[in-house]
C-alpha cells in the first residue's frame, strides 16, 4: 500500500523502482490517449510511437524543472523505455496479430466509389476534412474515387478509378477484376489465409502460383500482394526474388 500511495500519489522521496513505476503508469495514460483519441494527420508514427517520443521528452526535461529528480533516475528510465521501444517494435514487425492490437487497421472511408458515412462517423471525421485531405493528395474529385483509406498513421491513401489514373486499363486493354487495393498474401513468410479465401484462392493456387516463380516455399517470401487485375507480386525474404505477373 505503501508504495501504491508513492507511485500514485505525492511523496517527498521515491526510489528508482517508484520512478519506473509512475513512468509506467504515465505511458499506459499517454498510449490510451494516442491509441483511441481521434486520429488526424500527425506524421508518420503509430500511437506507441508517440507515446514513448512524449515519454522521452517529458522524463529527459523533468531534472531540469524539479531538483529533486535524480538524473540517475532519469538516465535509468530512458534507457528502459528505448529498449521498451525496441522491443515492442521487434514484436509488431514478428506478429502480424500482435500489431493489429496496438497498432490498428487502415479503415476504409471510401468503397466503390461510395463515401461510407458510419466510418466517417465511427472515426469523428467530418466530410470536410476528408474533402481537405483528399484535396492534398490530388484526388479533388470524388466522382474520380474508387477507394480511399484512413491508415492508421492519421493520412488518406487513395485510390483513382482505372479511367482516371495517368495510365489507364482502358489504355493498355487490360480486363480487371473490379479495381480496389492490392490485397496482402503473404507477410514475412506467413501466409494470409483470410485474405487469400477473400479473393477466391486457396492455399494450392498459391502454390502453384509460387512455383511458377520458381519459389518452392511460401515461407521464402517475405510478402505478395495481389491486384484487382489478378497480377501476383512476390519478394523474397533474400531479394533473389522479385517479380510480378
Amino acid at each position: 500500500m505503501n508504495i501504491l500511495s508513492e507511485v500514485l500519489g505525492a511523496a517527498e522521496h521515491i526510489s528508482t523502482t517508484t520512478f519506473f513505476l509512475r513512468t509506467l503508469v504515465v505511458g499506459i495514460l499517454l498510449y490510451l490517449e494516442g491509441r483511441f483519441l481521434p486520429h488526424r494527420s500527425g506524421g508518420q508514427f503509430a500511437g506507441y510511437d508517440f507515446t514513448f517520443f512524449w515519454m522521452m521528452g517529458g522524463i529527459t526535461a523533468g531534472p531540469l524543472f524539479e531538483p529533486k529528480i535524480s538524473v540517475v533516475n532519469t538516465v535509468a528510465i530512458i534507457v528502459v523505455l528505448y529498449l521498451l521501444h525496441y522491443l515492442i517494435s521487434y514484436a509488431i514487425v514478428k506478429n502480424r496479430a500482435f500489431a493489429k492490437l496496438l497498432v490498428g487497421e487502415a479503415v476504409p472511408l471510401i468503397s466503390a466509389g461510395k463515401v461510407l458515412r458510419h466510418n466517417l462517423k465511427k472515426n469523428l471525421l467530418p466530410l470536410e476534412l476528408l474533402l481537405s485531405e483528399l484535396r492534398t493528395v490530388d484526388a479533388p474529385n470524388l466522382n474520380e474515387i474508387e477507394a480511399a483509406a484512413f491508415e492508421t498513421n492519421g493520412h488518406i491513401s487513395v485510390l483513382k478509378k482505372a479511367d482516371h489514373s495517368p495510365v489507364t486499363v482502358q489504355d493498355l486493354n487490360i480486363a480487371t477484376s473490379g479495381g480496389g487495393f492490392p490485397v496482402l498474401l503473404i507477410n514475412d513468410g506467413k501466409v494470409v489465409t483470410t485474405n487469400l479465401y477473400k479473393t477466391g484462392h486457396d492455399e494450392k493456387w498459391l502454390h502453384n502460383q509460387l512455383q511458377q516463380k520458381g519459389i518452392d516455399n511460401a515461407n521464402a517470401v517475405y510478402v505478395a500482394m495481389i491486384d484487382s487485375t489478378g497480377t501476383l507480386y512476390c519478394s523474397c525474404k533474400d531479394n533473389s526474388n522479385i517479380q510480378s505477373g
